[in-house]
């Protein structure tokens, strides 16, 4: 970035701008294009980042927290409280003088034998800095415990949530609508810095937990998830303060009255590991359907019958006589797909009974020489057939042999003018209720002018009679409200009742799952069944086929 700027100084003298501020202009775009060809980054990234602008967008803040730092300072307390009362043999005649001490103080060492911190087992990481000729050293557990005297009883999880510290001396002046504290004596920024909550914080920021997985509710060691859960939501300067000696970390836990708001969150915490337990019970499923299928191929093989890849639901009698609601739903959406060609124009009558009549499978004379190899490729010649002739019974003239446009209209690859009159926002529906339709959905979704703009051309061309095809591209970065506006157009056809002019489509999983639709092998039916081996032709062929 720096070679970029000293190389292309010269755009910068204003005297020889054309216009106030060109140059600076040219110069954000040179270093935008050098930071875009020597990094992985794009050029609206780039660009978002020398702004200081979000790569992301988010409705709720994160806050970094590394929750075993507390989590070990508690555990630690207590083992240095519990080697501290037991001491081994040689060490008989050590006896704490104050059995009140807090074990956050640091008493002096002195020669009557070792004291609390130099017991100390628990290691923490802490921050070392030099202040008026002294070292002092600040750990991320300090906030926490030296927190003013008024926020007593905030717990843990609050406080990451909606404290704010802020300098004394700094040029930026702290917020009026808060209340600031000083902290205590023994924090390292006693003198420097001031403390306030602000409750506004608990809507919009989440602690963002950083390190190891918390301990699970329902398994695992279950004194370190009472002490952890303890150490979140019980106020609590010292480990000593949870709970007493004489009981355990689950007995404190089950003595504490939790929150509502707490004992909610506990439970966000565990669905974690409950969507965990259900992945893996599903996989286990299907690993056991999955061999079960292998043993009763083998037992095919056994008797004689050739493994040719299918299953019984491939035969079109199976379907006929087994339908599910998804393929009653399917059924009846091909019906109403038939319904509209007709009722636009398309000349399906006779030529789609005849393709019915010739969607069934033929007779093929059962042959016990027969391999498996060879009923492959039966097969798949005749799903080849039956998709030509399926295809063919639409688009193809059974006596030309020429693929016929049902439209009437010329087929143009090219680039042409298209009348404009449903890419207007003044575009009046031929039903003036679709209107009104439209204007319902937008409000529903709170769309925006750009997500507005969008919505209203594929509308409006919804409503025009007789259109041609529209060709839409609608891009965007993550977070811009693409699928947004892909569920008001789901709701606009779902209120037309015309569900069969739009279908959902996505190139993942994730994708798909996100819009409420399939993907695109799923649709297409793409790599269905088993594999035919890993050769290019042999992909080939399946995609084809």
């Amino acid at each position: 970035m720096y070679e970029t700027f000293k190389k292309h100084e010269d755009v910068l003298d204003i005297a020889k701008e054309e216009r106030p501020g060109n140059g600076a202009r040219q110069m954000l775009t040179k270093v935008v294009n050098s930071l875009s060809s020597k990094m992985e980054v794009g050029a609206p990234m780039a660009a978002l980042y020398l702004l200081q602008n979000p790569d992301h967008y988010t409705s709720h803040q994160f806050i970094p927290f590394y929750w075993r730092n507390y989590f070990n300072y508690v555990q630690g307390q207590w083992s240095n409280l519990l080697d501290f009362a037991e001491p081994v043999e040689e060490d008989t005649n050590i006896i704490p003088e104050d059995p009140d001490v807090e074990l956050d103080d640091a008493p002096e060492c002195d020669d009557t034998g070792p004291t609390l911190e130099m017991t100390q087992t628990h290691t923490e990481t802490v921050q070392m800095t030099r202040k008026n000729g002294y070292y002092l050293a600040k750990s991320n557990t300090d906030d926490y415990r030296f927190r003013p005297s008024q926020l007593d009883r905030i717990c843990l999880y609050d406080f990451i949530q909606c404290s704010i510290k802020h300098p004394i001396r700094s040029t930026r002046h702290p917020r009026k609508d808060l209340r600031w504290f000083r902290l205590l004596e023994d924090h390292p920024h006693f003198s420097s810095h001031a403390m306030a909550l602000d409750p506004v914080r608990r809507e919009m920021h989440v602690p963002h937990f950083i390190g190891p997985s918390l301990p699970r509710r329902d398994g695992g060691n279950r004194e370190d998830y009472c002490c952890a859960m303890l150490t979140l939501f019980c106020p609590w300067r010292t480990g000593i303060d949870l709970k007493s000696a004489d009981i355990t970390w689950e007995e404190a836990f089950n003595r504490y009255v939790f929150s509502e708001r707490q004992t909610q969150l506990m439970a966000n915490f565990n669905m974690r590991y409950e969507c965990y337990d259900a992945r893996d019970d599903y996989g286990a499923i299907v690993k056991s359907k999955g061999s079960n299928d292998d043993d009763d191929d083998d037992s095919d093989d056994e008797l004689g019958y050739a493994d040719d890849g299918e299953n019984a639901e491939d035969d079109d009698e199976y379907l006929a006589m087994v339908l599910g609601k998804a393929a009653s739903s399917l059924n009846q959406s091909n019906s109403a797909i038939v319904a509209a060609l007709k009722s636009a124009g398309w000349k399906i009558g006779s030529l789609a009974k005849g393709t019915l009549n010739n969607l069934k499978l033929p007779t093929i004379a059962i042959d016990s020489a027969l391999r498996s190899s060879a009923w492959n490729n039966i097969i798949k010649v005749e799903k080849l057939r039956a998709w030509r002739r399926k295809i063919g019974g639409f688009l193809v003239d059974s006596e030309a042999g020429e693929i016929q446009n049902p439209t009437g209209r010329e087929v143009r690859n090219d680039v042409y003018i298209l009348s404009n009159t449903y890419l207007s926002k003044d575009f009046v529906p031929p039903d003036e209720r679709w209107r009104g339709l439209m204007s319902r959905v937008i409000s529903d979704f709170k769309l925006n002018p750009g997500q507005e703009k969008a919505f209203r051309i594929i509308a409006n061309h919804a409503c025009c009679i007789a259109p041609e095809q529209l060709l839409m591209h609608l891009g965007g970065m993550g977070g811009t409200g693409k699928s947004t506006v892909i569920r008001a157009l789901c709701q606009f056809f779902t209120k037309r009742e015309e569900e069969y002019r739009f279908v959902l489509l996505g190139p993942t999983g994730t994708s798909a799952a996100l819009i409420g639709g399939s993907t695109y092998h799923t649709f297409l039916g793409l790599h269905t069944g088993k594999s035919t081996g890993g050769t290019a032709t042999a992909v080939v062929e399946e995609v084809r086929e």
